[in-house]
């Protein structure tokens, strides 16, 4: 049985989360497990994000290294009510979004400048499902929320190693769910997880 402790850090901009299993912490490395190969906790996660009460939030989460992928899982929404206005942008990441290179409608690519990897979703509903996470979560066909994490997990996995890595959901430059595996914090918003 899946939990989760939900704590308010900045009330109405900040909450933290940290997932259990059976009341035992789960790890970075049991979450990217879990994602991979638990359709059951895909969905409980899914569920837990569309539970939250802001309309639009980004995601973060504290670094992470293979030294430090058995500490305890947390992650951070940070309330970002301006994501919910904005008008979705359908073009930028157009030119991934065909038959040949999307793995259950989700690409993932690096970015122009090389440094980072974005893990993105193809558009397989209305645009308004794309705009920010939250709206995918509530918003997006069920299989392809779910291939998502999949993707995530594959992602980080491929990237992850001594050095830190940053996993999080900025999304003000571009208005289409992207998130962003990166080599430092350089949209993080949440002070305590920009160190390593």
């Amino acid at each position: 049985m899946f939990d989760a402790t939900i704590e308010n850090i900045e009330p109405n901009r900040v909450t933290r989360y940290r997932l259990m299993r059976d009341a035992a912490s789960l790890s970075f490395s049991d979450v990217l497990d879990l994602w991979q190969s638990d359709s059951g906790f895909r969905n409980y996660y899914a569920n837990l994000l569309a539970e939250s009460p802001y309309a639009a939030y980004r995601w973060e989460t504290p670094a992470l290294t293979t030294g430090n992928a058995d500490q305890p899982f947390q992650f951070v929404l940070l309330n970002s009510p301006g994501f919910s206005s904005r008008q979705t942008d359908s073009t930028t990441y157009a030119s991934y979004f065909t038959a040949d290179n999307t793995k259950f409608g989700i690409v993932s690519f690096d970015n122009l400048s090389g440094d980072a990897t974005l893990v993105v979703p193809s558009p397989r509903a209305d645009m308004s499902a794309y705009g920010h996470l939250a709206a995918f979560v509530r918003n997006a066909p069920k299989k392809q929320i779910d291939a998502f994490w999949r993707i995530v997990s594959d992602a980080v996995r491929s990237k992850m190693g001594h050095a830190p890595l940053w996993l999080s959901t900025a999304g003000g430059g571009v208005a289409w769910l992207h998130v962003r595996l990166d080599s430092r914090p350089k949209y993080y918003g949440y002070a305590p997880y920009k160190t390593a």
